[in-house]
């Protein structure tokens, strides 16, 4: 039985568990835990040939501005997702949905 092609269309980026949930269905993607090795890894991914970057919440904490600007200038989607790691605060969460659609 073939596989359902994920693995070259979704890379995901972030916490330990989120990145081996992913790889479970088949994903590949990289733990990545310091600002830095998140913004390299995002480089990286975007320069490949995925049609989606999945990030951890947990691991783009001190970059949101960054992340957000990236986002603005890459027609890769970069879905951001909560982890396990992720405290969730229901106002910040409305507030980015609403800067990251443009309302």
């Amino acid at each position: 039985m073939e596989k359902l092609g994920i693995t070259n269309k979704a890379y995901v980026i972030g916490a330990r568990e989120t990145v081996r949930g992913f790889h479970l269905i088949g994903v590949p993607g990289k733990e990545a835990s310091s600002s830095t090795e998140v913004l390299e890894t995002l480089d990286e991914a975007l320069n490949q040939d995925y049609s989606v970057i999945i990030l951890s919440a947990s691991c783009i904490f001190e970059i949101e501005d960054q992340i957000a600007e990236i986002r603005k200038n890459v027609q890769t989607p970069i879905i951001i997702i909560s982890d396990v790691n992720t405290k969730v605060d229901e106002k910040q969460i409305k507030k980015q949905f609403r800067s990251f659609v443009g309302i």
